[in-house]
């Protein structure tokens, strides 16, 4: 009697890991900066782990602007480049979008970006992707023509983002916009990732 039990008990321990999400390959190779230091202290990984999420991040850039006059691609389009919070903003913002009435226009955003990745979760799934934005341009042209409409120029602005990892899609999302910095940021500037985040907080969007 004991040996079918034991069998089914095997059984179900091997589909329960089995199933089970699996980490991602360089969680055991996070490494430690500044550690003891209070909120000094941060997980680092690999720079082939940072350099896809800079790759990553400047993809969604690319298919933001190129989406623009295009929202049925955008839509089609949305889960593999956004996640969490702001996976919820940009449906609701198309959804309004598709019920404007009267002329529709397009708004580009170019920009130079500096990015620095800092921050990761101790499982290496989620980090900070600070973004530091030059030359910036909103272009605003009409929907179906592409006749250009008004140009305009923005100052320099600093965002930081919380990336997060989708290991089904393989690729790093934008979670969520964490805040907007109030001048360009220097690569020294201080920040902290928590087990969770604020909803708000001073200029946090």
């Amino acid at each position: 009697m004991a040996g079918p039990l034991i069998v089914a008990v095997v059984v179900l321990l091997l589909l329960a890991w089995a199933f089970a999400p699996r980490g991602v390959p360089w969680a055991n190779a996070l490494t430690r900066i500044n550690p003891g230091a209070g909120d000094r202290a941060e997980w680092m990984a690999p720079d082939s782990v940072v350099r896809a999420v800079k790759r990553d991040f400047l993809a969604t850039q690319t298919w933001l602007a190129e989406g623009a006059r295009d929202w049925g691609l955008l839509g089609r389009e949305l889960e593999q480049y956004a996640s969490g919070a702001y996976l919820r903003r940009q449906r609701n913002a198309l959804g309004l979008l598709a019920q404007t009435r009267g002329p529709r226009v397009a708004s580009v955003q170019t920009a130079d970006h500096t990015l620095a990745v800092r921050h990761f979760s101790a499982d290496g799934l989620r980090c900070l992707l600070v973004d530091w934005q030059r030359d910036r341009v909103v272009s605003t042209s009409h929907y179906w023509s592409g006749a250009l409409i008004h140009e305009q120029r923005l100052p320099e602005a600093a965002f930081v983002w919380l990336m997060a990892y989708d290991s089904h899609d393989r690729r790093w999302k934008v979670e969520r916009l964490v805040q907007t910095l109030p001048k360009p940021a220097t690569s020294g500037v201080r920040l902290s990732l928590a087990d969770k985040l604020p909803a708000h907080a001073g200029r946090d969007y």
